[in-house]
């Protein structure tokens, strides 16, 4: 039985929401205020339609774009009659004349209701709705002086479209319980008496009199705006009054309206001005209010979608206060049972509520909502942003209010949710009406509607046009840039694979680099930078034929030289890592070259690619391929890559054997032996930094002096070692793979490796182009040895002219580049090294680096010294990511963490020594607003005492900010979060004084000597306070042996001659430098002449605050207060790029209006 029940509730509430469907109003970035005032006049009948029955003449306006009521027009019906479950506001705020930054901008809800009365009032102009706001919106009062001697009452009617109810009358601390009671108090008289007389005509004499408001007439939709935002002179803040305040279902005002018209006097006064209504400029200053959001959390999402958005992250504020879930098919406004019973009381001014404008949060910031009636199906709605859901009527109580009681709130999170703005609807059956239906609109708006929706329609059919556009990702390895670029191309798919070619050739910039017809693209796999496969003869195919939809479509726009012609690629293709091991040598010669191979092809096929590129005969090599766990030899010829396990990024060894010793087996081979200590290498990409003479001098950096000794010239103990003249000699490095067509110089010599080398042989290997598949895109020259003595790196990379690379036209030249390699020895291990240095298109220095990620970072930056130039004391490792760079300062920590490719990037600084602290310096201003200007950082030692480090100081912020501070007037303390905290003392030592890595210290002029000459003493600013001013003297300071209330009063008489007995001291508030307004020193801080040393805390660098209790306070008028409380408020928050926090201008709101 009770699932039949169920059953019929849920069948119910979907009938009903079949039929009614809301649509919600998209957030453009802080216009909740916005969305929610939109909501309720669309879901206010008489509006809706009286604005659907304006109509817009062509040619009325300059533009159609630029009409407020044609373009809410338009957005009422996309709200009536979309499926969309919510709707863009920006061509009805585009039309107010505002800009993407007004979105930014956040006001208030009732300012905003003001403004576009004004701007709807200025449009309607000399059409039928002229008087539409007024006809709904305008009530009538009258302000009145009435003689309390004669009877005489003087008035004048003023109108008004809301009546702002403050929250708690003037001077308390205790909010009116409800709206009834906060209007009978807004009309409620006050006496003019004593010296506040009114002079009365009559009487022709002051008499007492009463002075008030008094309403004549009620507008047929009455707003009500509680005044929850208020400002607070003691502590200059804005403040949000969250006191509870009900307000009924129903609304009598009957007993507000008079029976008779108020009296008039003979001779009685004109009526001067408008009251509330009276602002055609349409600007008003609005409250600074951000975003964010109650959510209405209901089990019913909006009728015509089936995901509600998630508004927990609007904006920034506390979401908890929400409305309850109570289920929302027992719903019955407790106002529509006793409808008929209210329609019996006396008079016509009776209400019902359906709209409430929500705030929630601060008053430096929140979000608005609405709950909102809908009268056709009387159920209450919370209309929040894209989100629309039912709400139940405890959820209404739940807006009254009552909050915590404190009413500033400093965060954003310290928010309260209650009501701020209402609005009725008189009950009068021959008024009340219904919302228009689609089959009710007049003419007019079916055309409009009909328009509206062939241009959905049309928008709809181009955004699918849109996504069947290819959009492709376009690489390429620039010639001028010297790097990898990528671009996003979008192409039209009826356009030809050469067409498109064109497009990439010149978005890239290559019209003067190189022609067209030496350009080409071809698939690739960017992770791997392997081309997968060439389209060949496919110039004339449309580009929607070659665009695969169901996957990334990445390209290379391929470059070749003039005498070059492209390579085929086929599908199926593999990148290979390859390095060459001179068994002999017991060393890996050369690698990673990056080779392309098939899957399908053979293991002979691919070497004879091999032995192309690195010069070797395919019948003597020995491919090794490293495959993880295992190594294992590749002896198969016959066998294609795939069956062999190849795969991208695979690491494959080439040899022309595996040991001099035949008899050996593979494990116990030389080859086997460095491979498996070369699977613990990684390459990184290292960016050298400016070493320049300039540079150098700048920073005071030395260059390199450390001494390396030269190896041994290798010596040749078996038939097939390779032959060196010496470890200067220069050989041609050949990291080119044939995929690249870079034909060979024609003199080159093809040698094998065989036991007939001599010592004395060369090892002759072809020019390298600046491929896609290459480890470096320059040809190189490279050395193998160590660094000769004091090598200077400028001198060791010379850039020779005459060597042309395998490039474009000849436009880049090879770089020189100068090789290390060695197994460095560090913790009693052989750590493998090979760095290779050479300088890019636009002269930037780079190294490529193999490394064994072992090894510890010190041992990596002693082997980069050489080409840094500077020793390793003088410059800092940094890793490179996706988030920005962080600095490698462990020198003991292990390469373990770095990647295989990863860039790090070297710059000059001191890097700190066993033993050593960096610190940053700030300069102490006492008399500024900001105490601490920040100078550098500087490091200093443990052993290193005070006064050495003064000296030091002292020079640099002379040679580097031309600050002359005498070395006897110099002070140098701790700096601690922002207190001037501990003095140093010339003879400390650094290790005594307690370091941490994020050490400040403060460098201080003092006026004279140093008067501190003991550690155990300590330093506290004072201030005398002046009453009688309402001034504060500058700082001074005192310099305490023994910590009492006692020694405080004694050394602050001798230093204001006011005797002991007479001074007050107080401790200052907030951080140093405790500025506080001038209005709060005297009553606010704790004044007391018998304070214990205790309960003060003396500690280096407290405030103190001092004064004569004799002298009596000045005394303000209220004008006075409010002077100096603007000028102190502005002095207090001046504009800082230091601060933390830096609050949004406020700027007015304004809708401007196309009048020319």
């Amino acid at each position: 039985m009770l699932e039949m029940v169920e059953k019929k509730l849920i069948t119910e509430v979907l009938l009903k929401l079949k039929q009614v469907c809301y649509v919600g109003l998209v957030n453009q970035a802080m216009t909740c205020y916005l969305n929610s005032l939109l909501q309720a006049l669309y879901m206010t009948p008489e509006f809706r339609n009286a604005l659907y029955n304006w109509e817009y003449v062509d040619g009325s306006e300059k533009d159609e774009a630029l009409s407020i009521p044609y373009q809410l027009q338009k957005l009422f019906l996309n709200l009536q009659t979309s499926t969309r479950s919510a709707v863009e506001t920006t061509s009805l705020t585009k039309s107010f004349g505002w800009d993407s930054t007004e979105a930014w901008q956040q006001h208030d809800i009732q300012e905003l209701c003001r403004v576009m009365f004004d701007a709807l009032e200025q449009k309607f102009k000399n059409t039928e709705q002229a008087d539409l706001i007024n006809r709904l919106y305008e009530g009538k009062m009258t302000d009145y002086v009435k003689c309390l001697e004669c009877g005489t009452e003087k008035s004048r009617e003023d109108t008004f479209l809301d009546i702002p109810l403050p929250v708690r009358p003037f001077g308390s601390n205790v909010a009116y319980n409800s709206v009834e009671e906060a209007i009978r108090a807004f009309v409620q008289y006050e006496t003019l008496e004593g010296a506040n007389q009114y002079h009365c005509e009559k009487c022709n004499k002051k008499c007492d009199a009463h002075k008030g408001l008094k309403f004549t007439k009620f507008p047929y939709l009455l707003t009500l705006h509680l005044k929850r935002f208020d400002f607070d002179y003691k502590t200059f803040h804005r403040i949000k009054l969250n006191d509870k305040v009900t307000f009924p279902d129903i609304l009598n005002l009957n007993s507000f309206i008079s029976s008779a018209t108020s009296q008039e006097s003979p001779g009685g006064e004109e009526d001067i001005g408008l009251g509330i209504k009276c602002d055609d400029s349409s600007t008003t200053d609005s409250g600074t209010l951000d975003d964010d959001c109650a959510p209405c959390d209901n089990s019913l999402s909006n009728s015509n979608h089936s995901a509600s958005h998630d508004q927990d992250d609007d904006e920034g504020i506390d979401m908890s206060n929400g409305p309850s879930t109570s289920s929302c098919t027992t719903h019955n406004h407790e106002n529509e049972k006793n409808r008929s019973t209210y329609m019996l009381g006396k008079g016509p001014y009776m209400y019902e509520l359906f709209s409430i404008m929500i705030h929630s949060g601060s008053a430096s910031g929140g979000h608005y909502y609405a709950y909102i009636k809908d009268f056709r199906t009387q159920e209450w709605l919370c209309f929040n942003d894209q989100s629309v859901t039912q709400i139940t009527h405890d959820d209404i109580q739940k807006t009254y209010g009552g909050g915590p009681s404190r009413a500033y709130y400093s965060g954003a999170y310290s928010s309260s949710t209650n009501a701020y703005m209402l609005m009725y609807r008189q009950i009068d059956r021959a008024r009340n009406t219904l919302p228009m239906q689609t089959q009710d609109f007049p003419q007019h708006i079916q055309e409009l509607l009909k328009k509206m929706k062939e241009s959905e329609d049309n928008d709809r059919k181009n955004r699918e046009k849109q996504m069947s556009i290819p959009r492709l990702k376009v690489y390429c390895h620039h010639p001028v840039e010297g790097k990898l670029m990528n671009i996003k191309l979008y192409v039209m798919p009826d356009i030809t694979w050469a067409e498109a070619t064109e497009k990439a050739y010149k978005k890239f910039g290559l019209e003067n680099v190189v022609s067209l017809d030496q350009c080409r693209l071809v698939s690739y796999e960017h992770n791997t930078d392997l081309i997968e496969c060439s389209y060949d003869d496919r110039d004339l195919d449309l580009v929607g034929s070659m665009w695969r939809c169901s996957r990334r479509f990445d390209l290379l726009l391929e470059i070749r030289r003039k005498d070059q012609k492209f390579e085929t690629y086929l599908p199926g293709g593999v990148a290979t890592k390859v390095f060459v091991i001179d068994v002999a040598r017991e060393e890996v010669i050369d690698g990673p070259i990056d080779i392309r191979g098939l899957l399908s092809q053979s293991v002979k096929e691919y070497k004879q690619i091999v032995g192309k590129v690195i010069n070797m005969d395919p019948k003597q090599m020995k491919v090794i391929l490293r495959k993880y766990p295992e190594t294992r030899p590749v002896e198969n010829d016959d066998s294609d890559l795939q069956t062999e396990g190849f795969y991208s990024a695979n690491k494959v060894f080439i040899s022309t054997m595996y040991d001099i010793d035949n008899n050996k087996s593979f494990q116990e081979s030389t080859v086997y032996r460095i491979i498996e200590k070369f699977r613990h290498v990684i390459s990184l990409h290292v960016q050298l930094p400016d070493t320049s003479k300039e540079t150098l001098e700048e920073l005071n950096i030395p260059l390199l002096n450390d001494k390396y000794e030269e190896k041994e010239k290798p010596v040749t103990s078996g038939p097939s070692k390779l032959g060196v003249e010496s470890h200067w000699d220069v050989n041609l490095k050949y990291n080119l793979e044939i995929s690249k067509g870079c034909t060979r110089n024609e003199d080159t010599t093809i040698r094998n490796i065989s036991p007939q080398l001599g010592e004395t042989e060369e090892w002759n290997t072809p020019e390298q182009s600046n491929s896609e598949d290459s480890s470096l895109s320059d040809s190189d020259k490279t050395l193998v040895g160590d660094a000769p003595e004091g090598v200077d790196i400028d001198k060791v990379l010379p850039i020779p002219q005459s060597w042309d690379s395998c490039n474009l036209d000849g436009s880049r030249k090879i770089r020189k580049q100068f090789e290390i390699e060695n197994w460095d020895i560090d913790d009693d291990s052989d750590y493998y090294f090979r760095a290779t240095s050479y300088v890019d298109s636009t002269q930037q220095k780079l190294l490529k680096v193999l490394v064994d990620k072992r090894m510890k970072l010190s041992t990596l930056k002693k082997d980069l010294e050489p080409f840094v130039g500077v020793p390793m004391e003088y410059f800092k490792v940094f890793r490179l990511s996706n988030s920005g760079e962080s600095e490698c300062s462990c020198l003991t920590e292990q390469l373990n963490s770095y990647e295989d490719g990863e860039r790090l990037n070297l710059k000059l600084g001191r890097a700190l020594r066993n033993g050593e602290f960096k610190v940053k310096l700030y300069q102490l201003l006492m008399d500024f607003p900001e105490p601490y200007k920040f100078l550098c950082e500087w490091i200093v030692s443990k052993d290193m005492t005070v006064g050495h480090a003064k000296k030091e100081i002292l020079a640099e912020i002379k040679r580097k900010y031309d600050i002359d501070i005498p070395y006897e007037k110099c002070r140098l303390r701790k700096k601690y979060y922002k207190t001037a905290s501990k003095v140093f003392l010339n003879e400390q030592k650094f290790e005594d004084l307690r370091f941490h890595s994020q050490f400040e210290m403060i460098v201080q002029e003092l006026s004279d000597k140093e008067t501190v000459t003991d550690a155990n003493q300590i330093v506290l600013f004072v201030k005398r306070w002046l009453p009688a001013k309402l001034q504060l003297g500058q700082f001074q300071e005192i310099v305490m042996d023994n910590r009492t209330v006692e020694e405080l009063k004694k050394k602050l008489s001798a230093i204001s001659d006011i005797p002991e007995e007479y001074i007050d001291i107080a401790k200052a508030k907030g951080s140093f430098p405790c500025d506080n307004s001038v209005l709060r020193i005297q009553n606010e801080h704790d004044w007391n002449e018998h304070h214990d040393s205790l309960s003060l805390n003396f500690e280096d660098g407290t405030v103190f605050l001092y004064r004569d209790n004799r002298e009596k306070p000045k005394q303000l008028n209220a004008d006075e207060v409010m002077e100096i409380a603007f000028k102190e408020n502005s002095r207090l928050t001046p504009l800082s790029t230091t601060s933390s926090y830096s609050p949004r201008r406020e700027r007015a709101l304004k809708i401007y209006l196309d009048t020319e």
